[in-house]
C-alpha cells in the first residue's frame, strides 16, 4: 500500500508545481538558455557540485579508440590490466546514459570495447554518489554519456583482437547502430577465445612445517555477448523503449599444485602433495531493461520509469586428484591416492522497478524517487568421494541453499545556486532490507532486517574561472555478494576449501572529500574514509590440521586519511602528461582473535602516462604508462613494491575509419605484489600472478551512411491551420 501512495505521491506533486507563474517559468527559461551558451564553450575537464566531468568530445588523445581508451585518459580513473576502478578506491558502477550496464569482470570491458570514443560526448566521474543511486558499494559511480543519434543514418564497426600472453587470446565483435525518423536501434556482438597461465605461490610457516605451495594453471576462456536496444519517440515528451543482453561464458580451469613440505630444522624436503583439478563451468545470463521518460516541460521536469529484470545461471564442476608422496616420489602409505568431485548450481533472479524525476523550480532544482528490488536466489552443492569412478555422496559436505533479498528504497535532493560562485546540493536516501537464507540440508534459517539512512552533502565555491574548491560527505553500504553468503564448502583439495557464511553482515562507510581545481589540469584531492563492519574473504590455517579454511568475515574496522594530486601538462602541441599520485594513511582493527588485532601505515600509487602525437595530421598516436606501487599495509596485510610498463601504438587511416591499435602490457612482468598475512600467529605469504606481460594487436573498422530523405509538400495547409 505504501508503495501506492509513494507513487501517487510523485505523480500529484508534477502536476502540482506545474501550475507555476509564467513570470518564473520565463526566468528559468532565460537562465536555461544562457546556461546553453555557456556549455557551447566546455572546457576538457568540468566540476559540478558532486562530480567531475571529461568532455571526450573535446579530447584529441580520445580520438579514434574505443570506450576503453576514453577511461584511460579521464582524470581519477584507472585502467588497469584490463581492470577500471577509481583512484584510492575499487571497482565501481558503470552507467551508460544513467542507466546500469549490470555487468562486470570481462563482460563489463567487452562491451565497452563495442563503443567507439568518438561516440562519446562526456564521461562523469562521481567519487561519493548522490542519493539518486544506489548506496551499494564504496567505489564511486562512473557514467558515460553518448552523443545523441546523428537523424537518419546508420552506422557499423567492426573489431578484431589478437593477444599472446604465455598462450594466444582471440576476441572478435561489432556493433551496429541506426536512426531512422523516430526510431532508434542499436545492437553490438562480442565472441572471445583463447588461454592464459596464472601462476599462485603460497608459505605457510607452521610450527613443525614450512608449507610451499606452487600452484601452475591454465585458465581457458569461450564467451559470446550481445546487447540490441530500441527506443522509439512518440513525441518530443514522451520515448520509450527497452534493452536486452545475452551473456554466455563456460570457463574452464586446469591446475596443478605441488606443495614441498620443509623440515625448517633442517631446511629438507619430508614430503610432497600434488593436487591436480579441473573445473569447468557454464555461466549464461539475460539482462532486460524497459523504460519511459516523459520530458514534461521546457524547463527540465522529467520522469524516468525502468523496469529492470536480470537472471544469472551458474553450472560448476570440479574434478580433482591428490597424490601424498616421499621425497624420492614413492607413495606414503597405500591411501596415498585420493580422488574428488564436486557438483554446483547457482540460479539468480532479480526484478527491480526504479521511478526517479527532475523537478526544477524558480529557487532550486528538486530530484526524487524510489526503488524497489526482489531477488531470488537457489544453490545446489554436491561432494563426491570417486573410487574406481564410482561415486559416493558425502552428504555432510552438501547442501542446497535459499536466498532472498527485498531492498526498498526512497530519496530525495535539493540542489541550488546560492550565488554565482556558490552552489550547493544537499540528500537522504533511506534503505528498507529483509534478507532470508535457508539451509535446506541443516534446516537452519538465518533472518536479517534493517533500516538505514544514507545522507549526502556537497558544497561548491568557484571564486573565478581558474579556481575551484568543494567539499562532500557521503554514508555507503556494502552488502556481501550472494556467493559469500551461501555456506556451500567447495573444496580444492583435501587440505583447502572455501565456503560462505550466511551470517554475514553489509558493512558501513562515511566518506568525506576536499578538492582543489586549478583549470581542471592541477587537481588536488583530501580524503578520510571510516569503514565499520568490514568483510573480507579470511584465509584461517590450523596448525594440527594443516588446513585452510577461505571463509568470508566481519572482522575490520578500519579508518583511511589520503591525498590523490592529478597533474595534466601540455608542454607540447605533440605531448600531453598526466600524472596522479595516491598516498594514503591505514589504520585498522580486527574484531576477531584470528588474525593481527591492530595494523597502521602508509601506502602509496603513483601513476605516469604520456601521449605523444608523432604526425601533423596527428594520425600516428604514442602512449607509455608507467605505475609504481610503494611497500606498505592493506588492511591488516603487509604488501611489498611493485611496478608496471605498458606501452601502445595507435594508428589511424582511411579518414580515421580504420584505427589499428598495438599495446604492450606490463613489459618488464614487474606486477608482482607480495602479501603477508597472520593467521592464528602462523605467517602466511603469497603472490599470485596472472600472466599480465602480454602484447596486443587491434584492429577496428568504422562505415555508414544517410538515408536520402525525399521532399513533399503538404496539401492541406490551410485546413491544417485552422486547427491551430
Amino acid at each position: 500500500m505504501s508503495k501506492i501512495v509513494i507513487f501517487f505521491l510523485i505523480i500529484s506533486s508534477i502536476f502540482f508545481f506545474g501550475q507555476e507563474k509564467k513570470d518564473s517559468i520565463n526566468k528559468i527559461v532565460e537562465k536555461q538558455i544562457q546556461e546553453i551558451e555557456i556549455t557551447a564553450k566546455k572546457k576538457l575537464i568540468e566540476r559540478k557540485v558532486d562530480r567531475l566531468v571529461f568532455n571526450v568530445e573535446n579530447s584529441i588523445s580520445a580520438t579514434g579508440g574505443d570506450a576503453i581508451d576514453a577511461l584511460k585518459t579521464t582524470p581519477g580513473l584507472k585502467v588497469q590490466n584490463d581492470q577500471i576502478s577509481m583512484i584510492g578506491k575499487g571497482n565501481m558502477l558503470v552507467l551508460i546514459n544513467d542507466r546500469a550496464t549490470q555487468l562486470s569482470g570481462n563482460d563489463l570491458i567487452s562491451y565497452l570495447k563495442t563503443l567507439k570514443s568518438d561516440e562519446i560526448k562526456k564521461i562523469e566521474v562521481i567519487t561519493n554518489p548522490p542519493s539518486k543511486y544506489t548506496a551499494e558499494g564504496n567505489s564511486g559511480v562512473l557514467n558515460i554519456i553518448t552523443k545523441n543519434a546523428k537523424k537518419n543514418t546508420w552506422n557499423s564497426t567492426i573489431r578484431s583482437v589478437y593477444q599472446q600472453a604465455t598462450y594466444a587470446t582471440g576476441n572478435f565483435g561489432g556493433n551496429f547502430n541506426l536512426q531512422k525518423n523516430k526510431l532508434t536501434f542499436f545492437s553490438s556482438i562480442n565472441y572471445l577465445n583463447g588461454s592464459n597461465a596464472p601462476v599462485e605461490t603460497n608459505n605457510i610457516f607452521y610450527p613443525n612445517i614450512i608449507w610451499q605451495e606452487l600452484n601452475n594453471r591454465r585458465d581457458y576462456s569461450n564467451s559470446l555477448s550481445t546487447r540490441l536496444g530500441l527506443d522509439y519517440r512518440f513525441s518530443d515528451k514522451i520515448t520509450t523503449g527497452f534493452t536486452y543482453g545475452y551473456f554466455n561464458s563456460k570457463p574452464l580451469i586446469k591446475d596443478f599444485t605441488k606443495s614441498n613440505l620443509i623440515n625448517p630444522v633442517t631446511n629438507k624436503i619430508d614430503s610432497l602433495i600434488y593436487n591436480k583439478g579441473r573445473n569447468s563451468n557454464v555461466r549464461n545470463s539475460n539482462i532486460i531493461n524497459y523504460h519511459i521518460i516523459y520530458n514534461m516541460d521546457t524547463i527540465g521536469r522529467k520522469l524516468s520509469v525502468d523496469f529492470d529484470y536480470f537472471n544469472f545461471d551458474l553450472s560448476r564442476n570440479r574434478d580433482f586428484t591428490t597424490e601424498r608422496l616421499n621425497p624420492d616420489l614413492s607413495p606414503i602409505d597405500s591411501d596415498y591416492y585420493t580422488q574428488n568431485r564436486n557438483y554446483g548450481n547457482q540460479n539468480i533472479n532479480n526484478f527491480s522497478l526504479n521511478i526517479d524525476m527532475e523537478h526544477p523550480t524558480k529557487w532550486m532544482i528538486f530530484n526524487y524517487g524510489f526503488r524497489l528490488s526482489h531477488t531470488k536466489t537457489n544453490n545446489d552443492f554436491d561432494f563426491y568421494d570417486v573410487i574406481n569412478n564410482s561415486e559416493t555422496l558425502d552428504e555432510s559436505q552438501s547442501d542446497s541453499f535459499i536466498y532472498k533479498e527485498n531492498t526498498q528504497s526512497y530519496y530525495f535532493s535539493a540542489n541550488k545556486n546560492i550565488s554565482e560562485k556558490w552552489e550547493a546540493k544537499a540528500g537522504l536516501r533511506i534503505e528498507s532490507t529483509k534478507t532470508e537464507g535457508l539451509s535446506k540440508t541443516l534446516n537452519q534459517t538465518t533472518t536479517i532486517n534493517y533500516t538505514k539512512l544514507f545522507p549526502t552533502f556537497y558544497l561548491s565555491y568557484n571564486p573565478n574561472e581558474n579556481n575551484s574548491f568543494s567539499i562532500n560527505y557521503g554514508r555507503r553500504i556494502n552488502r556481501p555478494s550472494y556467493n559469500y553468503l551461501n555456506p556451500f564448502r567447495w573444496v580444492s583439495s583435501p587440505y583447502s576449501y572455501t565456503e560462505g557464511n550466511p551470517f554475514l553482515k553489509p558493512s558501513f562507510i562515511n566518506n568525506l572529500e576536499l578538492e582543489y581545481s586549478y583549470k581542471g589540469n592541477i587537481i588536488t584531492n583530501l580524503y578520510y574514509s571510516d569503514l565499520n563492519d568490514g568483510f573480507e574473504q579470511l584465509t584461517i590455517v590450523n596448525a594440527t590440521t594443516n588446513i585452510q579454511q577461505v571463509i568470508p568475515e566481519n572482522y575490520i574496522k578500519g579508518k583511511t586519511y589520503g591525498v590523490t594530486h592529478t597533474l595534466i601538462y601540455k608542454p607540447a602541441d605533440w605531448l600531453n602528461t598526466n600524472f596522479v599520485a595516491d598516498v594514503y594513511y591505514c589504520s585498522t582493527k580486527s574484531q576477531i582473535p584470528v588474525t593481527l588485532q591492530f595494523l597502521k601505515g602508509w601506502n602509496g600509487e603513483f601513476n605516469l602516462s604520456n601521449d605523444i602525437t608523432l604526425n601533423k595530421k596527428k594520425t600516428i598516436l604514442f602512449n607509455v604508462a608507467y605505475r609504481l606501487i610503494t611497500k606498505g599495509v592493506d588492511n591488516l596485510d603487509y604488501n611489498s613494491f611493485s611496478n608496471q610498463l605498458d606501452a601502445s601504438l595507435k594508428l589511424l587511416a582511411f579518414d580515421k575509419k580504420l584505427v589499428i591499435n598495438i599495446y604492450a602490457n606490463d613489459i618488464l612482468s614487474s606486477s608482482r605484489t607480495t602479501y603477508t598475512t597472520y593467521s592464528n600467529g602462523i605467517k602466511n605469504t603469497f603472490r599470485n600472478y596472472y600472466d599480465e606481460r602480454y602484447f596486443r594487436i587491434s584492429l577496428s573498422y568504422s562505415f555508414g551512411k544517410i538515408f536520402k530523405r525525399e521532399s513533399y509538400q503538404n496539401k492541406n495547409n490551410e485546413e491544417l491551420e485552422r486547427t491551430e
